[in-house]
Protein backbone atom coordinates (compact mmCIF):
# COMPACT_ATOMS: atom_id res chain seq x y z
CA UNK A 1 0.00 0.00 0.00
CA UNK A 2 2.88 2.30 0.45
CA UNK A 3 3.74 2.32 -2.52
CA UNK A 4 0.37 2.84 -4.65
CA UNK A 5 0.69 6.06 -1.50
CA UNK A 6 3.83 7.08 -3.41
CA UNK A 7 2.52 7.03 -6.74
CA UNK A 8 -0.63 8.78 -6.12
CA UNK A 9 1.53 11.86 -4.44
CA UNK A 10 3.86 11.65 -7.31
CA UNK A 11 0.60 11.54 -10.00
CA UNK A 12 -0.91 14.72 -7.49
CA UNK A 13 2.38 16.80 -7.89
CA UNK A 14 2.54 16.23 -11.97
CA UNK A 15 -1.31 17.28 -12.17
CA UNK A 16 -0.67 20.48 -10.20
CA UNK A 17 2.58 20.89 -12.03
CA UNK A 18 0.69 20.84 -15.33
CA UNK A 19 -1.94 22.56 -13.86
CA UNK A 20 0.71 25.80 -12.57
CA UNK A 21 2.55 25.39 -15.93
CA UNK A 22 -0.67 26.34 -18.32
CA UNK A 23 -1.46 28.92 -16.00
CA UNK A 24 1.85 30.99 -16.55
CA UNK A 25 1.83 30.13 -20.45
CA UNK A 26 -2.22 31.29 -20.45
CA UNK A 27 -2.81 33.78 -22.70
CA UNK A 28 -3.72 37.36 -22.12
CA UNK A 29 -7.08 38.83 -23.16
CA UNK A 30 -7.83 42.55 -22.64
CA UNK A 31 -10.85 44.57 -24.24
CA UNK A 32 -9.55 47.88 -26.16
CA UNK A 33 -11.78 50.87 -27.19
CA UNK A 34 -11.16 51.48 -31.14
CA UNK A 35 -10.87 55.43 -31.69
CA UNK A 36 -12.23 55.36 -34.89
CA UNK A 37 -11.43 59.02 -35.64
CA UNK A 38 -7.86 58.82 -34.91
CA UNK A 39 -7.21 55.14 -35.86
CA UNK A 40 -6.33 54.46 -32.69
CA UNK A 41 -6.59 50.94 -30.58
CA UNK A 42 -6.98 52.57 -27.18
CA UNK A 43 -5.80 49.76 -24.13
CA UNK A 44 -6.34 50.03 -20.59
CA UNK A 45 -4.15 49.16 -17.86
CA UNK A 46 -2.20 50.59 -14.97
CA UNK A 47 0.61 52.88 -14.49
CA UNK A 48 1.74 52.81 -10.78
CA UNK A 49 -1.49 51.70 -8.92
CA UNK A 50 -3.28 54.45 -11.24
CA UNK A 51 -5.74 53.36 -14.15
CA UNK A 52 -4.97 54.20 -17.41
CA UNK A 53 -5.48 54.98 -21.26
CA UNK A 54 -3.00 53.82 -23.51
CA UNK A 55 -2.48 53.96 -27.36
CA UNK A 56 -1.17 50.84 -28.83
CA UNK A 57 1.43 51.61 -31.18
CA UNK A 58 3.03 48.70 -32.89
CA UNK A 59 5.64 50.89 -34.45
CA UNK A 60 6.45 52.69 -31.57
CA UNK A 61 10.33 51.23 -30.34
CA UNK A 62 9.61 52.36 -26.93
CA UNK A 63 6.49 52.93 -24.18
CA UNK A 64 5.77 56.77 -23.44
CA UNK A 65 4.30 57.83 -20.77
CA UNK A 66 2.74 61.07 -19.55
CA UNK A 67 5.46 62.91 -17.42
CA UNK A 68 2.55 64.26 -14.89
CA UNK A 69 1.64 60.54 -14.21
CA UNK A 70 5.47 59.95 -13.04
CA UNK A 71 5.25 63.13 -11.20
CA UNK A 72 7.97 65.33 -13.27
CA UNK A 73 6.70 68.50 -14.59
CA UNK A 74 7.83 70.49 -17.38
CA UNK A 75 11.05 72.01 -15.66
CA UNK A 76 11.97 68.44 -15.40
CA UNK A 77 12.11 67.46 -19.20
CA UNK A 78 14.82 67.40 -21.36
CA UNK A 79 15.07 68.29 -25.22
CA UNK A 80 14.38 64.52 -26.91
CA UNK A 81 16.09 62.86 -29.36
CA UNK A 82 13.78 60.46 -30.05
CA UNK A 83 11.76 62.21 -33.44
CA UNK A 84 14.46 64.21 -34.77
CA UNK A 85 12.92 63.30 -38.20
CA UNK A 86 10.14 61.51 -39.37
CA UNK A 87 7.15 60.21 -37.79
CA UNK A 88 6.80 60.20 -34.59
CA UNK A 89 6.10 62.69 -30.93
CA UNK A 90 8.30 65.42 -31.08
CA UNK A 91 9.15 67.02 -27.70
CA UNK A 92 10.76 67.44 -24.43
CA UNK A 93 11.63 63.70 -22.38
CA UNK A 94 13.57 61.87 -20.33
CA UNK A 95 13.91 58.75 -19.05
CA UNK A 96 12.46 56.89 -16.36
CA UNK A 97 10.91 53.87 -14.62
CA UNK A 98 7.73 52.76 -13.75
CA UNK A 99 5.13 50.12 -12.42
CA UNK A 100 2.95 49.03 -15.53
CA UNK A 101 -0.03 46.32 -15.44
CA UNK A 102 -1.39 45.25 -18.49
CA UNK A 103 -4.06 42.21 -17.57
CA UNK A 104 -2.31 39.98 -15.48
CA UNK A 105 1.12 41.04 -16.19
CA UNK A 106 3.06 43.60 -14.53
CA UNK A 107 6.69 44.92 -15.45
CA UNK A 108 8.05 46.80 -11.97
CA UNK A 109 10.49 49.35 -12.68
CA UNK A 110 10.62 49.56 -16.62
CA UNK A 111 12.14 51.91 -18.35
CA UNK A 112 9.74 53.97 -20.48
CA UNK A 113 9.99 57.47 -22.27
CA UNK A 114 8.20 60.27 -19.87
CA UNK A 115 6.96 63.55 -21.96
CA UNK A 116 4.58 65.88 -21.97
CA UNK A 117 1.47 64.65 -24.07
CA UNK A 118 -0.90 67.32 -23.50
CA UNK A 119 -0.99 67.95 -26.97
CA UNK A 120 -2.07 64.13 -27.85
CA UNK A 121 -4.62 64.53 -25.32
CA UNK A 122 -5.93 67.77 -26.86
CA UNK A 123 -5.99 65.90 -30.38
CA UNK A 124 -8.14 63.03 -29.01
CA UNK A 125 -10.73 65.27 -26.88
CA UNK A 126 -9.27 62.61 -23.71
CA UNK A 127 -7.42 61.53 -21.33
CA UNK A 128 -4.09 59.96 -22.71
CA UNK A 129 -1.58 58.76 -20.26
CA UNK A 130 0.58 57.09 -22.95
CA UNK A 131 1.78 55.18 -26.13
CA UNK A 132 2.00 51.16 -25.45
CA UNK A 133 5.11 50.42 -27.59
CA UNK A 134 7.16 47.06 -28.62
CA UNK A 135 9.79 47.20 -25.60
CA UNK A 136 6.53 45.87 -23.72
CA UNK A 137 4.84 44.48 -27.04
CA UNK A 138 8.42 41.96 -27.84
CA UNK A 139 8.10 40.42 -24.29
CA UNK A 140 5.29 38.21 -25.63
CA UNK A 141 5.51 35.56 -28.80
CA UNK A 142 2.71 36.93 -30.13
CA UNK A 143 0.33 40.03 -30.11
CA UNK A 144 -3.08 39.25 -31.66
CA UNK A 145 -5.65 42.07 -32.38
CA UNK A 146 -9.37 40.57 -32.81
CA UNK A 147 -11.34 43.95 -34.61
CA UNK A 148 -14.33 42.11 -34.92
CA UNK A 149 -14.25 40.86 -30.47
CA UNK A 150 -12.60 44.72 -29.97
CA UNK A 151 -9.53 42.02 -28.05
CA UNK A 152 -5.78 41.85 -27.72
CA UNK A 153 -4.44 38.79 -26.83
CA UNK A 154 -0.83 38.51 -25.70
CA UNK A 155 0.52 35.26 -26.14
CA UNK A 156 3.79 34.43 -23.20
CA UNK A 157 6.39 32.95 -24.72
CA UNK A 158 7.12 29.27 -23.50
CA UNK A 159 10.52 30.29 -22.58
CA UNK A 160 9.86 33.72 -20.88
CA UNK A 161 9.61 34.36 -17.28
CA UNK A 162 6.24 34.73 -15.89
CA UNK A 163 5.68 38.79 -15.06
CA UNK A 164 3.77 38.76 -11.77
CA UNK A 165 1.15 40.81 -10.30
Amino acid sequence: MGKHRAHGWARLLAVLLAVALSAIAAPIELSFQLDGRHSAILVSAEVNGKPVTLILDTGATQTILDAKLLGLTNLDLKMSRFADSGPGLRGEAVWAEARLKLGGCTWRDHRVVAMNLDALTARYGRTIHGILGQDILSTFDRVTIDFRKHTLTLTARADAEPQSN
